[in-house]
């Protein structure tokens, strides 16, 4: 194998988990990088330049690396059932990350994250949502298979994902980083190994995705460096 066609393999690893994870192909790149050490990928082709390669039994690919998708779920994949909560119909879609339930009149969208609140839509007045108990039981009903997805998608990961050890270290589900606490890049809020492993790996405080998620937060870093430099 070239060198050449080594990183072509580390691009193409990339493309996979793109699709398979339904991200913007940079954010791939940048997990692929830390993966093997770098803390995105415009730093792992600096390296590159410098000489720096990955050794041949190195090139795991990590879309197939010990845990595929569950069988109950799959990108692309919408579980629709239909219901009656208090006399009024609604419809429960269940996604690959999400869940999607409405009726006459409106919508609620909830995503993997229990720290994200629910996002609550209505198309008319008065509403059926503005009852109280009405909206509860709807909530109960969401929320029962917000939890299923929650679930589906802990068996998908490693369980050092969701079990921290003794000393609260946790491994990222996606490019396997290890530690007891984690920085967030979109708000820059620290948070714990357990706070982590309870939300599905988004920030406790902003509910950025787990892409946003670092073990260091390299980007001071990189501020700190620059102005030494100034």
């Amino acid at each position: 194998m070239t060198i050449r066609n080594e990183l072509d393999t580390l691009r193409t690893f990339a493309k996979r988990l793109a699709r398979k994870h339904r991200i913007p192909h940079h954010n791939a790149l940048d997990i692929i990088a830390m993966q093997y050490g770098h803390p995105h990928w415009n730093a792992l082709m600096k390296a590159w330049d410098k000489g720096w390669c990955p050794a041949p039994h190195e090139l795991i690919d990590i879309n197939e690396a010990g845990a595929t998708e569950s069988a109950e779920r799959g990108v692309g994949f919408v579980k629709t059932t239909e219901g009656v909560v208090a006399g009024e119909p609604y419809t429960l879609q269940i996604g690959f990350d999400d869940v999607l339930i409405g009726g006459n009149g409106w919508a609620i969208h909830l995503g993997h994250a229990p720290s994200e609140a629910p996002k609550v839509e209505t198309y008319t007045k008065p509403n059926p949502l503005d009852d109280k108990a009405f909206l509860s039981e709807v909530m109960t009903v969401a929320n029962k298979a917000a939890d299923g997805v929650r679930e589906a998608i802990a068996q998908d990961w490693p369980r050092r994902s969701t079990k921290p050890d003794q000393n609260g270290t946790v491994v990222h589900p996606l490019f396997g980083g290890v530690s007891a606490e984690w920085f967030c890049y979109h708000c820059d809020a620290r948070s714990t190994g357990a706070e982590m492993a309870a939300n599905m790996w988004h920030c406790p405080k902003c509910s950025a995705t787990p892409l946003d998620m670092h073990p260091a937060a390299w980007w001071k870093e990189n501020v700190s460096r620059a102005d030494g430099e100034a």
